[in-house]
């Protein structure tokens, strides 16, 4: 239900001149590296990560870190596309080690990961500001913007920011990905769709655009039409992991949870690194709650913990136990959910994640308290622990964790059977999110409002996103409840 630390769904670093110390051209970023080799590769890199080819890009990376070891803008996507946490923090410590020799370009972009990576959205959407303010005629200045926005559920302005990146470069085809998935939140699934079409035409024989427009497909509730486009992608690349996770989802959707494992087992089968083994486990873990199988999941989330733990990856073993808790503490075992929670708590502190994510994980924490606290009915100190991770949220002005707090805050109320307030704080969480959804649903039902309780309750149904253990968790009880 939430991470301690959430990697960008899309990679994006700026083109321009290619040797150190030289002046800036008026439409784009510089690169700053003292090798003409090390920047090919990383221009290389930078093509394959912006469609989602990350383990090719890897490898391109290393080599230009290899060739020069304070390439900034190499560590910076290294990092993007980094396969552990720790990984993804180690590239970017060394980005922001050589961000004083590098043009202001792109210490804009390093000082907008930084604060990314301490969960700090203010100062990175002001750096992202500067940023398109200094290069506005630089489509991936926009495109950054534009995923910022889109990351804060800013949805009119992250199309704006992404339709820029479009006029400006009309055949930059990673900002129709990002486009088209704005749109699709924005309830717009015709333009969305068109944007997917429109990134598929630029670039056929890339596996991304094919998965992006099958997952628009699949909310859609067009389910053979996304298996065949998921199928397209795995023909192009039989080792691009979301069309295996897509086409699962697909089947489970039709009650095919067999198949749906069968076709993670392929996905896990030709996985590339432990990073790839952990997606795929989850993935195995969310199809299995879905289906009602706890221990089933409890156990896959068990197998992707022991690998972040072979990788002394903390931050990944307090992400799994938080997983684990939301688990156990849906299915009414509030002392096993403690444990997991006090777990992740303590992974949390012992890792090498920055000061920032820590607050922000600790904070989060109380939210799990609150939710204990209430599950044992002991609303007073339910609402206490709310507070505390409400006010701390509310001084680092981030809006997606605005969102979770009123998420806790509805579900208490909800669990007191104070349904106007369970229904004010839920309508300012996460609309998009299933299981939020679903709890609205429950509130309006509980108010005797039938006619919004019956329309929450199917939007919480037919949701069709990518699983997630949060929608696993209401699914089969909104379709019960929406009477399917």
């Amino acid at each position: 239900m939430r991470n301690i630390v959430g990697l960008l769904v899309a990679v994006v670093f700026l083109g321009g001149v290619a040797c150190r110390q030289t002046a800036e051209s008026p439409k784009k970023v510089s690169i700053t590296t003292s090798s003409a080799e090390a920047r090919a590769d990383y221009l290389k890199a930078r093509d394959l990560a912006e469609n989602m080819q990350t383990t090719q890009a890897r490898s391109l990376l290393d080599e230009a870190i290899r060739r020069d070891p304070n390439f900034a803008m190499a560590h910076l996507l290294r990092a993007q596309t980094a396969t552990s946490t720790n990984e993804f923090f180690d590239h970017v410590k060394a980005a922001v080690a050589a961000v004083e020799k590098v043009s202001d370009g792109e210490q804009l972009l390093i000082r907008a990961q930084e604060a990314y990576a301490n969960g700090d959205n203010k100062v990175r959407g002001e750096c992202l500001d500067k940023l398109v303010a200094a290069y506005p005629g630089d489509e991936r200045a926009h495109w950054f913007l534009g995923i910022y926005h889109y990351s804060l559920q800013q949805h009119d302005a992250a199309i704006a920011e992404l339709q820029k990146a479009t006029q400006l470069a009309p055949g930059y085809a990673p900002a129709y990905n990002i486009l088209g998935y704005a749109l699709s939140e924005a309830q717009k699934d015709k333009d969305a769709e068109a944007a997917f079409r429109k990134y598929v035409e630029l670039i056929p024989n890339e596996p991304n655009p094919h998965d992006s427009l099958a997952e628009l497909l699949m909310k859609m509730g067009r389910f053979s039409e996304s298996i065949e486009s998921y199928k397209k992608a795995l023909s192009l690349d039989a080792s691009f992991l979301n069309a295996y996770r897509g086409i699962a989802a697909n089947l489970m959707y039709q009650e095919k949870h067999k198949e749906a494992l069968q076709q993670l087992q392929k996905g896990l089968d030709a996985a590339r690194n432990d990073g790839e083994r952990q997606e795929m486990l989850r993935a195995m873990a969310v199809s299995n709650a879905d289906e009602g199988r706890l221990s089933a999941a409890l156990a896959m989330l068990s197998k992707e913990s022991a690998l972040a733990e072979e990788q002394g990856d903390k931050a990944a073993m307090a992400q799994v136990a938080i997983a684990r808790g939301d688990l156990l503490l849906d299915a009414g075992k509030v002392e096993e959910a403690k444990t997991e929670f006090a777990k992740a708590l303590e992974l949390g502190r012992q890792s090498t994640i920055p000061e920032g994510a820590k607050k922000n994980s600790e904070l989060g924490h109380h939210g799990d308290l609150a939710l204990l606290a209430a599950a044992k009915k002991d609303f007073a100190g339910a609402a206490k622990e709310a507070e505390v991770m409400r006010a701390g949220f509310e001084a680092l002005g981030d809006a997606n964790q605005m969102r979770l707090a009123h998420e806790v805050q509805g579900i208490i109320a909800l669990r007191q059977a104070k349904y106007d307030e369970a229904i004010s704080q839920l309508n300012q969480a996460d609309l998009h999110s299933p299981y939020v959804l679903y709890q609205l649903a429950k509130a309006y039902a509980g108010k005797k409002d039938t006619e919004n309780a019956k329309t929450n309750f199917q939007k919480a149904a037919n949701a069709y996103t990518l699983p997630s253990l949060g929608y696993a968790m209401v699914r089969r009880a909104a379709l019960k409840a929406a009477g399917k």
